[in-house]
């Protein structure tokens, strides 16, 4: 990293990164203060803010990735104007990016949940303007591991299985609910089912909580755990950068396997239904 804003860092004590862990673990998240400094975040809130003021990247798509677009609009809650939201495909942006992914104890972090040799799989910055945000309650993408009607939910006693997990890094301070922190509900990575309510999601007693951090905090998101962003409904704007990372095997089995060429006429002739399972464009399209 010479000659990069971004500091090689240090990992954890063996002990303390165990500890993270398994707390991870537990509840879904975990909340770590002090991680990066002030200048590594002011270097990446700019880089940012300069991306997103660039007009032919708001108008740059490219088909073969998984988000098209680099720049993903988002909706107003108040207006209804649509506005500059998530920053995409960052890697390919900016080297302090790439710089992230090496940055210590989170790459440690990340081999220590989802193992050794573990794999990049997704980087965003979420720019949340005041009235955007991504507030209902979730999970990223589907649920893993359902559980049938007559299941309460996930034996206690299982780990869950990471198969990718969400590193966010908070580039302001966010220190009121009208600021717009993350929010999540303890243990319902163990639910096996989507959030049950929308206003008031609870799991076994456990209603959400607020992450309320300092810039340069970090912390860690099981996807399968309920969360979401609460309303910006301040006059600041929230910089989230997002960097995901999945174990070897789920990422050589997804993607690597997933990578075999096939002939731009194949494509170009392909049907649409073996364009999508192949997750391909049909070429010149």
């Amino acid at each position: 990293m010479a000659n990069s804003p971004i500091l090689s860092g240090k990992p954890f004590s063996e002990e303390k990164t165990t500890e993270i862990a398994e707390q991870f673990f537990r509840d879904g998240f975990v909340h770590i203060p002090g991680v990066l400094t002030e200048d590594e975040v002011t270097a990446i809130r700019n880089k940012t803010d300069a991306l997103f003021d660039d007009p032919e990247l708001a108008d740059r798509t490219n088909p073969n990735l998984a988000d098209v677009r680099y720049i993903q609009m988002g909706t107003h809650a108040g207006s209804g104007e649509h506005l500059p939201f998530i920053l995409r495909n960052t890697i390919e942006l900016d080297p302090i990016f790439r710089d992230m992914l090496l940055r210590e104890p989170i790459l440690s972090l990340a081999e220590a949940i989802v193992g050794k040799d573990c794999k990049f799989c997704g980087q965003n910055v979420l720019r949340n303007l005041p009235g955007l945000s991504i507030s209902s309650w979730h999970v990223d993408g589907s649920v893993h591991f359902p559980v049938s009607d007559e299941m309460p939910r996930h034996d206690p006693r299982l780990r869950m299985p990471v198969m990718w997990f969400t590193v966010q890094m908070a580039l302001n301070d966010i220190e009121s609910i009208e600021e717009g922190p993350s929010q999540y509900v303890r243990g319902s990575h163990y639910s096996g089912r989507h959030p049950n309510d929308q206003d008031n999601p609870e799991f076994e007693g456990n209603k959400p909580v607020s992450i309320f951090c300092k810039a340069g905090d970090i912390y860690l998101q099981d996807p399968q755990c309920w969360h979401r962003g609460a309303p910006n409904l301040s006059g600041k704007t929230r910089y989230i950068l997002q960097s995901q990372y999945a174990a070897y095997w789920a990422y050589w089995r997804f993607s690597l396997c997933n990578g075999v060429p096939v002939p731009e006429d194949a494509l170009q002739n392909a049907s649409d239904r073996l364009l999508s399972l192949l997750g391909r464009s049909r070429p010149n399209a």
